[in-house]
């Protein structure tokens, strides 16, 4: 009996997570959402697709050169502005540990989208990844919400 009730808050625990997620406002949101580039730098966006429940409470956090720009949920994207150059992004998931990482070299003007999640619908490995096609990356941006780093 008490191990079905530890597999139970277990499985439970995993599906609902405590993620915290705080948002943007609208209107920066709505600004970022046109994907503009920023003069002289690069304008870099983390965005996690809407996924499979399990695991979509649990709380994402997206590193870039390991600073915090944002705590994601499935359907949230992560912003924030870097000088041309090399950067390391990954993401830590609580539960879940840490994801690898994923160089990337931008260029002035550059506006590069990274795809964050769990790969196998909620139950594979934590992933940085890019994406396969530009459209497809702006339309996770677009149909996304602006999340915030949380402490």
């Amino acid at each position: 009996m008490k191990i079905r009730f530890f597999t139970v808050v277990l499985f439970s625990a995993s599906v609902c997570g405590c993620a915290t997620v705080q948002y943007g406002s609208r209107d920066v949101e709505a600004d970022l959402h046109r994907l503009q580039p920023v003069a002289g730098k690069a304008s870099l966006y983390v965005c996690r697709e809407s996924a499979a429940f399990v695991g979509a409470g649990n709380r994402t956090t997206a590193f870039v050169d390991n600073k915090s720009i944002g705590t994601l949920k499935p359907g949230n994207f992560a912003h924030t502005v870097v000088e041309p150059g090399s950067h390391d992004i990954h993401i830590d998931r609580s539960p879940g540990g840490k994801s690898g990482t994923l160089t990337i070299d931008t260029k002035a003007n550059d506006v590069p989208i990274v795809w964050v999640g769990v790969t196998g619908h909620g139950w594979g490995v934590l992933t940085v990844d890019e994406f396969e096609d530009r459209a497809e990356a702006e339309r996770c941006v677009q149909a996304a919400k602006y999340a915030l780093p949380t402490e």
